[in-house]
């Protein structure tokens, strides 16, 4: 009987430790499986990652040569601005009223000393244009009309002088 007993004893303690050893190993398969799924997880996330940065790359790519492309265009433009501004073309209205009878004038009006006897303020181009001269359609009955409307809006005291006039022919 002691034998019998002592078998049963070692019996149970070989159950109690396989189950405990069982516990174990589906503890342990119980992490496995998360860590693979954690692991899984992360690779899909480095995935999409991966992906927005090439996305990233190209559409910074194609940034940067939209951006040449607009530099090279204003360059571009720049120059053709300069080119059309160096022989200023620009015909300003003085006023619009006249009657049947008026005839166009063209008068070129300059001022070389505008910023400091009108506006000091004004931009670069536009002092640099008044000190060429700028040219100004007015209707009137003759030269001499023309003439007074032009003095009138452009008063001599302020270092305005009318420096040509010819007919309107447009």
């Amino acid at each position: 009987m002691a034998y019998v007993f002592a078998g049963l004893v070692g019996f149970s303690a070989l159950v109690v430790s396989l189950l405990l050893a069982l516990r174990r190993l589906k503890t342990a398969e119980e992490r496995i499986a998360n860590a693979v799924s954690r692991k899984q997880a992360q690779v899909d996330r480095i995935r999409r990652a991966a992906r927005v940065t090439l996305q990233m790359g190209r559409d910074l790519r194609d940034a940067r040569r939209r951006r040449n492309a607009i530099e090279l265009a204003c360059e571009d433009l720049e120059q053709r601005l300069k080119a059309a501004g160096a022989n200023d073309r620009r015909l300003y209205v003085l006023d619009d009223r006249r009657t049947q009878v008026d005839a166009g004038w063209v008068v070129r009006v300059a001022n070389p000393d505008y910023a400091a006897r009108v506006n000091a303020t004004l931009d670069p181009f536009a002092l640099e244009s008044w000190k060429r001269g700028r040219r100004f359609v007015v209707w009137a009955l003759d030269e001499k009309k023309a003439r007074e409307k032009v003095t009138a809006r452009f008063p001599e005291h302020k270092g305005f002088a009318l420096t040509a006039i010819e007919p309107y022919s447009g």
